[in-house]
């Protein structure tokens, strides 16, 4: 029987018929479609709903309940994993959710930071888990339902955006280990997001119709007031405009990112965005959008997934970086390494670069590695942010 979806000659070779995949099964279509090509290859698929951050009335979980980790989702993974004939799991990994997404998370805003919760969570908390359960039931690989592209390469395993740029999520996948990442397969990776909702339709999924879940599972409606309860979000502060002036009193650092326009609660003579948040004097500072541009971003913790030289550009290209979730990518004119410090100097320049997002390094569609967002400043000459 034919798949409604093309199947790549890539994913047919790198899953031979009835090796063992242990699937991430939130309940939603990406992941029910995922499972139920990994089931038509004839691989020994298997599946597992990670239960990190869900409650039993529905609370967290949006309109609907439709947080990817909600109650119903689980129930719904169980049903899709039964309508294939597979075997479904749940795995409680609250302790770990909370110390290694939930908590860094509130500390990183606390700091005047914006952090990307996903990015921790599947380095720290989603693949280890799934690796280690795989380990349990002797499966060779895990597989989730992210649009992304994990690629055999001459020197070992390779991070791949996929083929729909409008729903690449290697961004969120570029910290997993090397050892992790040579397990991973994302048999979404070659597909567009219309064409498998409509292969879940066809192939008569209850997920064909679930809409997709909240981009932070825990952070219901955006509102992320109740996480900070208890914490001192130094309520109360100045909002001053880049050249000295005082325009009014922000709510707390923790409701502010760089880049924000809406909810700032003061005007001026041109549209005002956040610039920057002063964690020293616990000011909000703002500008108009042409304060926003930089040259140059430097990030720590660099991971390096394909070798990369402390001097760059080096070779062909295209060299290019993504500074956030969404963002197109900017081109990359030189760079510098120094360990798990990495310094880049764009071909032109960005907006919105928020310290605590993550810089992602890509030659092509590869990911070459990243680093969490730390400063930015003017390409030539100034102090950086």
């Amino acid at each position: 029987m034919s798949f409604p979806l093309p199947v790549p000659d890539a994913l047919r070779a790198a899953l031979p018929r009835g090796c063992g995949v242990l699937l991430g099964l939130s309940g939603g279509v990406d992941s029910s479609v995922a499972l139920a090509l990994l089931a038509h290859l004839g691989c020994e698929v298997h599946a597992v709903t990670l239960k990190n951050f869900c409650t039993s009335d529905g609370s967290f979980g949006g309109e609907g309940n439709r947080s990817c980790c909600s109650l119903d989702a689980i129930d719904a993974a169980r049903r899709t994993a039964a309508a294939l004939g597979v075997r479904h799991w749940v795995s409680g990994v609250e302790p770990a959710f909370r110390s290694r997404v939930i908590e860094p998370f509130v500390d990183e805003y606390l700091a005047g930071r914006t952090p990307n919760p996903c990015v921790g969570c599947n380095a720290a908390v989603r693949f280890p888990q799934l690796t280690h359960l795989a380990d349990e039931l002797g499966l060779a690989f895990v597989a989730t339902g992210h649009y992304a592209r994990a690629l055999a390469g001459p020197d070992g395993p390779e991070l791949h955006r996929a083929l729909a740029p409008d729903k690449d999520q290697s961004y969120f996948l570029h910290r997993l280990e090397r050892d992790v990442l040579a397990r991973c397969v994302f048999p979404l990776g070659w597909s567009a997001k219309p064409d498998v909702r409509a292969a879940a339709a066809a192939l008569g999924l209850e997920a064909a119709a679930r809409p997709d879940s909240q981009e932070i599972c825990f952070v219901p409606d955006d509102d992320r007031s109740f996480l900070f309860a208890g914490r001192d979000t130094e309520a109360g502060g100045e909002i001053v405009h880049r050249d000295g002036r005082v325009l009014g009193r922000h709510r707390g650092l923790a409701h502010y990112t760089v880049g924000q326009r809406r909810g700032l609660g003061v005007a001026d003579a041109e549209p005002l965005f956040v610039v920057a948040l002063e964690r020293e004097g616990n000011r909000v500072v703002v500008g108009p959008r042409d304060a926003l541009r930089v040259g140059r971003v430097r990030c720590d913790g660099f991971v390096d997934l394909a070798g990369v030289p402390r001097r760059g550009p080096v070779g062909p290209g295209p060299w290019t970086v993504q500074l956030r979730h969404r963002h197109a990518g900017a081109p990359v004119r030189d760079w510098s390494r120094d360990g798990e410090r990495f310094e880049v100097e764009l071909d032109g320049a960005a907006e919105g670069v928020a310290p605590g997002q993550f810089l992602v390094l890509y030659r092509g569609d590869r990911v070459c590695g990243g680093g969490r967002i730390v400063g930015a400043g003017p390409a030539q000459g100034g102090e950086a942010s």
